[in-house]
């Protein structure tokens, strides 16, 4: 095994990572850097007291933001914090991402193409729903989901994209898929 990097470079790459990817969740963070969680968590105390990022509860996931984007001039509003966290998770970031492509959809049409468990698919929209994100329309067989502000999944998209598919990731989907 190689040395543990300076102090110096674990937050310059934690700083960097969360700058790039705000609502990131403490165990993705963890996950992707290999960062100690003792490292990570003295280094996240220590730049939220400097005024660098903020950490929030959302979901039950602690999210990491920057405490200013100098593209907004300031830090992310609220209602685009919640919007990122939960695009950090797969499951909602499949939802929306197939609204938003695909137009208002019937649950049972994005369940399928989600392959997602009814209760699974149901524990997200709420989630969604809670966060402002989507709506639910209609009754039994003609109910539709629908996204409330597709202008802002455009914008929050382009301006801080996805975190890319890893190769435990895609061993992970691969594996799921041969073992239903």
């Amino acid at each position: 095994m190689g040395e543990e990097p300076v102090r110096a470079s674990w937050a310059e790459a934690l700083l960097s990572f969360i700058q790039r990817y705000p609502g990131v969740h403490l165990r993705e963070i963890r996950r992707r850097l290999g960062i100690p969680i003792g490292t990570l968590d003295y280094h996240l105390y220590r730049m939220g007291r400097e005024g660098l990022v903020t950490i929030q509860f959302q979901g039950g996931y602690k999210c990491c933001f920057p405490a200013v984007v100098p593209e907004i001039g300031g830090p992310i509003p609220e209602v685009d914090r919640k919007l990122l966290a939960l695009l950090r998770l797969p499951a909602p970031r499949g939802i929306v991402l197939y609204l938003y492509l695909q137009g208002p959809t019937g649950p049972a049409e994005l369940g399928s193409t989600l392959g997602t468990t009814g209760s699974n698919l149901s524990y997200y929209l709420h989630k969604l729903e809670e966060a402002k994100v989507l709506t639910r329309e209609g009754q039994g067989t003609q109910r539709v989901v629908r996204l409330l502000d597709s202008k802002q999944v455009h914008r929050l998209l382009l301006q801080f994209p996805p975190l890319p598919e890893t190769v435990v990731d895609r061993f992970l989907r691969f594996w799921s898929e041969l073992h239903p």
